[in-house]
């Protein structure tokens, strides 16, 4: 099948999804996908994005999102999942739409299907698509699992996070890992969880996106400036001031590039455990399977670390 035909199946079938689809569901979980697009451009910390006045005015917050469709920027649509009935769908339209759309997953048990608002935003003409999205974002039943340096800090509804957990160490190029797991405590089906990897290094997230039934958005360093650096654990005193000496070393050059170049050409003189801030989303079986390859003995540090935490906690 050409690519052409592709879209233009979808297109035919779109209105299929959306007729049997949750919308309200959607105004639920619309929020991940804030967070997917500004994680990308932001130096802030990731919860910090809750206070922008972008995401607080919700007209700012819609027009953003339509914006983002406008540009064709679909996959931090991803982030936000859409439910379908599929009992009132035929098994003829079943059949196609499991082989038109990428990564849908289907429980026939429960009559349920899991799309996401990427499928739609791609489909639907921008006047569809911004009914979709008329509603803000109600973030009252929205839990947080907070951790610092493996350590749990707090856990509890996001509106009542302590914003000074939030501070951090400037005066240190060297970061402190984070994680934060949001969830919705609304009973919806397949059970979407949203992962934060915050201080977390390039070398850790070459091998978390491989897990390609997440969906990902990653703080970029064609746009942010490189800040902060990880220090693996089994380094000794010898190996953290060698490795100091040379981030200072190549922090010099890189900012003395960015005179003439921008951050995209100057980020190539840039050691791999800078840094990086990664959203992740998915349904928890998803979220198991990642667990099951990547809490085991060999995994490399970091994402080890990850999912030894996540099985404890998600599990």
């Amino acid at each position: 099948m050409r690519l052409s035909d592709l879209r233009q199946l979808q297109k035919d079938f779109i209105s299929v999804v959306v007729k049997n689809s949750d919308i309200k569901a959607i105004t639920d979980f619309l929020f991940f996908s804030y967070l997917g697009a500004r994680i990308c451009y932001a130096s802030s910390h990731p919860l910090a994005l809750f206070s922008e006045e972008k995401f607080k005015n919700f007209e700012t917050f819609k027009n953003f999102l339509l914006h983002l469709k406008k540009l064709e920027h679909y996959s931090v649509f991803a982030h936000t999942p859409v439910f379908v009935n599929t009992e009132n769908i035929k098994v003829e339209e079943k059949l196609l739409l499991a082989q038109i759309y990428f990564k849908v997953f289907w429980d026939e048990s429960k009559k349920q299907a899991l799309f996401n608002l990427r499928h739609l935003a791609e489909n639907l003409s921008e006047e569809q698509f911004a009914k979709l999205i008329e509603n803000p974002p109600d973030l009252t039943s929205i839990e947080i699992v907070y951790f610092k340096n493996n350590q749990n800090l707090y856990q509890g509804p996001l509106l009542e996070f302590p914003n000074h957990l939030l501070e951090e160490d400037r005066t240190n190029f060297f970061a402190v890992p984070e994680v934060i797991i949001i969830k919705q405590l609304k009973p919806y089906p397949f059970n979407w969880i949203g992962v934060i990897v915050h201080n977390f290094s390039r070398i850790f997230s070459h091998q978390f996106v491989r897990h390609t039934w997440l969906n990902f958005n990653q703080r970029s360093h064609r746009y942010t400036e490189v800040d902060k650096f990880i220090v693996p654990k089994n380094f000794n005193d010898y190996h953290v001031k060698t490795y100091q000496e040379i981030i200072k070393y190549t922090m010099k050059y890189y900012r003395d590039f960015m005179k003439d170049l921008k951050k995209e050409s100057a980020r190539f003189l840039v050691p791999q455990g800078v840094t990086t801030t990664l959203l992740a989303t998915g349904p928890e079986f998803v979220w198991e399977d990642f667990i099951n390859k990547r809490a085991i003995p060999q995994a490399q540090e970091e994402i080890k670390t990850l999912a030894f935490l996540l099985k404890e906690h998600l599990l």
